[in-house]
């Protein structure tokens, strides 16, 4: 979309919708390749969501990730728990683990390509 916020905005959208049709059960995982671009994910879905610094955790509704390895763990858990994980990942990710995609709800925001730090050839699923 052009902003890591308009992303959060975005993401903190779906969240809501698919929190009124799974409830309880919906678990957000968002995963971002470092801890700025994860405080950055916090603070927005707190502010767009109007929920609190305790509302995320392992254990909570909402969990940050910097590595798609442990997230995918995560998620299979989750599933095994009859919860529904939701699998957010950050524009700054090169790559997405086969392990994530086997979800069924995710949601992966690309790089800006006219932004200079982007890459086709670093940017390949």
């Amino acid at each position: 979309m052009g902003s890591r916020l308009q992303n959060i905005l975005i993401s903190s959208s779906i969240i809501s919708v698919l929190r009124s049709q799974y409830g309880d059960r919906l678990r957000s995982l968002v995963l971002a390749n470092t801890p700025e671009r994860l405080g950055e994910w916090r603070r927005g879905l707190q502010d767009c969501l109007g929920i609190s610094r305790s509302d995320f955790g392992p254990e909570r509704g909402l969990t940050l990730f910097e590595a798609p390895e442990p997230m995918a763990m995560k998620a299979e858990r989750l599933v095994k728990e009859g919860q529904m994980p939701l699998i957010i990942i950050d524009e700054t990710e090169d790559q997405i683990s086969l392990a994530v995609l086997q979800f069924p709800l995710w949601l992966a925001f690309a790089p800006d390509p006219q932004s200079p730090n982007y890459s086709s050839d670093r940017d390949r699923f």
